[in-house]
């Protein structure tokens, strides 16, 4: 039987749950999970040349512009095609529609296309509150996120499989969290009319526990045709 192809965007507001959502999708089915934040910081550490030029911009504190992350997305795909891709997973880009434009074009190049965009939805006061409650793993090996209302560690403060000590992002404080959703209402959410007038968008119900969640986008794969269906 020919395997799938399974090309995904996890898109939604901050706190929606769409990493969690994505590395557990990625382990799943056995997909790349492409984070344009560890992508950035990969290609500084292995000293590459795209690395290199995103570096100048990381060290002066300014964004990495949109067609610098477009290559090393494109330099990421092209090396998962050379070891027969059978599928990505994209969270955290696009943001915008000019970057969802320069995505549609690369991939286009790539003779790639998109089976869906995963809309995780939730309530503003509910992000507010994960937000807030959100704490990660120090050990930048580890990285695993808890919530001190959905997902507790076992140990106060400490994490679950390294043991090393959890701490708050700035931007998860409940003031900077009223401001990451105002961003993302100006500049993020005209994606969602973007991808809904090229049919991708798929609404998945963000309020619901994380197993829940998964199992939802599982089926809604299944009725894409993305996933085979559950034997019964």
């Amino acid at each position: 039987m020919e395997e799938k192809i399974i090309n995904v965007i996890f898109f939604g507001a901050p706190g929606a749950g769409k990493g969690t959502q994505a590395k557990k999708l990625s382990n799943k089915l056995t997909l790349p999970h492409i984070d344009t934040g560890n992508l950035i910081r990969k290609a500084i550490s292995n000293g590459t040349e795209l690395g290199q030029k995103a570096k100048q911009f990381v060290e002066s504190g300014k964004l990495v512009p949109d067609d610098l992350i477009i290559d090393l997305i494109k330099e990421r795909l092209n090396t998962l095609l050379e070891s027969k891709l059978n599928g990505f997973i994209l969270d955290g880009f696009p943001r915008t529609v000019p970057q969802a434009d320069a995505l549609h074009r690369m991939l286009g190049d790539l003779a790639l296309k998109l089976t869906a965009v995963l809309n995780i939805t939730a309530p503003k006061s509910l992000l507010i509150e994960r937000l807030s409650s959100r704490r990660l793993c120090s050990n930048k090996n580890c990285g695993a996120i808890y919530n001190l209302i959905s997902h507790k560690p076992k140990v106060e403060n400490k994490c679950d499989i390294c043991n090393t000590e959890l701490y708050q992002r700035k931007d998860d404080s409940e003031e900077a969290t009223k401001e990451r959703l105002l961003e993302y209402q100006n500049k993020t959410a005209p994606l969602e009319k973007y991808y809904r007038d090229l049919n991708l968008i798929c609404d998945i119900d963000g309020t619901k526990n994380e197993n829940e969640v998964y199992n939802e986008i599982e089926q809604v794969l299944r009725i894409l045709n993305a996933i085979a269906p559950i034997q019964k």
